[in-house]
């Protein structure tokens, strides 16, 4: 009898134990301290769509500081099943290769660790020492690389190879270099603060499925260094019809040393 009561109070705890370790959110990992290291500034072409052009007026108003590296940490919530807490360090070579590493934690302790990363033109994703390649894998890692550019605006100023299609008064086209291609986001401003609302694109979830529409939804945003940068970002899959993962952006450094 002892031994029933017993394994039926663990079958009520433990759900309680676990959901109460998801809801403790980890500290950032290391991160660089202190401001940025100062660099030269750019200016923005005169020739771009309007919804561009009101954008960079929006975050800066004057030139922007170059960007040659970059580094953010910060926390975030994914859905898988349940909504886990994870914590990340973010680094870019901008227009180049990006490293995303990822601990998903209980109580604040990580219980696994990922990786997202483009390279020379190669993607990989996935629990360290499970980590998924392929040519569907490069083409979702290397939108990420572009659609992660709010937080270093420079790059859609400096780097020659993309170019702008005006949608309308307050969407236009991004085209960049995929491999010996070219892929695409479509970005919406918000018509008053001109601020960047969210970008679109067809991307492939996995190796296992066809393209499917991709969102970041750029919800709140932050000041840094007298520049406009994204706070909190969303994720959707078209077909799940909600967000799988909320990102905040805790932590940002720019041209802060070697960014590998």
């Amino acid at each position: 009898m002892a031994i029933t009561i017993i394994a039926a109070s663990a079958i009520i705890i433990l759900p309680g134990v676990v959901w109460a370790g998801l809801r403790i959110k980890p500290a950032n990992l290391p991160c660089p301290s202190g401001e940025s290291n100062k660099t030269t500034t750019v200016q923005p072409p005169s020739d771009l769509p309007e919804p561009v052009k009101r954008y960079f007026q929006a975050i800066s108003g004057t030139a922007l500081p170059r960007v040659e590296s970059l580094i953010v940490c910060g926390t975030a919530r994914a859905r898988f099943g349940l909504w886990v807490p994870l914590r990340f360090r973010l680094t870019h070579q901008p227009g180049l290769a990006f490293e995303r590493y990822m601990e998903v934690t209980w109580f604040g302790i990580p219980v696994l660790k990922a990786i997202d990363r483009f390279i020379q033109g190669k993607g990989m994703t996935g629990p360290l020492g499970k980590e998924a390649t392929g040519p569907e894998i490069d083409q979702g890692a290397n939108l990420i690389l572009w659609a992660e550019a709010p937080l270093m605006p420079s790059l859609w100023i400096t780097d020659k190879r993309i170019r702008w299609e005006t949608i309308d008064g307050t969407s236009a086209r991004l085209l960049f270099p995929f491999g010996e291609e070219e892929d695409s986001l479509t970005v919406e401003f918000d018509p008053q603060s001109g601020l960047i609302t969210r970008m679109t694109a067809s991307r492939y979830r996995d190796a296992n499925s066809g393209k499917t529409p991709w969102l970041v939804e750029f919800q709140e945003w932050q000041t840094m260094e007298g520049v406009r940068v994204p706070k909190r970002i969303a994720i959707t899959w078209a077909d799940q019809g909600r967000p799988w993962s909320y990102w905040d952006l805790e932590h940002i450094a720019w041209n802060a040393g070697s960014d590998r």
